[in-house]
């Protein structure tokens, strides 16, 4: 478990893949210099989650 962790689960990869954009878009640090405020969305990993028959 991460803290602060937003993990986002959908059946359609397109709309899944807006919301995040969304959220990365709206939590953007702006009007601030970017080497010192660290505060934001940052994405950690991208892929596809595979269910337990397909594994």
């Amino acid at each position: 478990d991460q803290k602060d962790e937003i993990i986002l689960i959908g059946n359609d990869v397109a709309n899944v893949s807006q919301s995040a954009a969304t959220i990365q878009q709206t939590t953007r640090v702006r009007n601030k210099d970017i080497r010192k405020f660290l505060d934001g969305i940052y994405v950690s990993q991208k892929g596809q989650i595979k269910s337990a028959d397909e594994e």
